[in-house]
């Protein structure tokens, strides 16, 4: 855990790290700055989600679709028809948490991460 004057500059380099992830991969938040924020600097499971959200979305989202786009790599059929289920499934899942204690929820988490992980590990071996 880091602690002191060296926290703010540690936060910042996790996400400067991120943003490059999410520019070029699509991943940040989920994959890389909760788990950084409840490793590196003691974030319970809900905070390090909670925060990873507001940085991430509203300003790497928008700067990165526009990257993409630009390079003609958007479906914006396919992304309009998602809209609605990350917006509803945002808002349950915000609500399921509450109800999730924090050292569960982390596991949850890491076996969602694992599983995605060695599916795409497997995926990109076998295609």
């Amino acid at each position: 855990m880091v602690d002191g004057i060296g926290r703010g500059a540690g936060i910042l380099a996790a996400a400067t790290v991120c943003g490059v992830a999410s520019g070029m991969f699509g991943i940040g938040g989920g994959v890389l700055l909760v788990p950084l924020l409840g490793l590196l600097f003691a974030f319970s499971q809900h905070r390090a989600q909670g925060t990873s959200l507001i940085a991430l979305i509203p300003p790497t989202g928008v700067l990165a679709l526009l990257a993409y786009a630009k390079g003609g790599y958007v479906s914006w059929k396919t992304g309009l028809l998602l809209i609605p289920g990350v917006f509803l499934g945002g808002i349950l899942g915000g609500m399921l948490a509450k109800r999730i204690k924090p050292r569960s929820m982390r596991e949850v988490f890491a076996g969602i991460l694992f599983a995605l992980g060695a599916w795409h590990v497997f995926s990109a071996w076998w295609h």
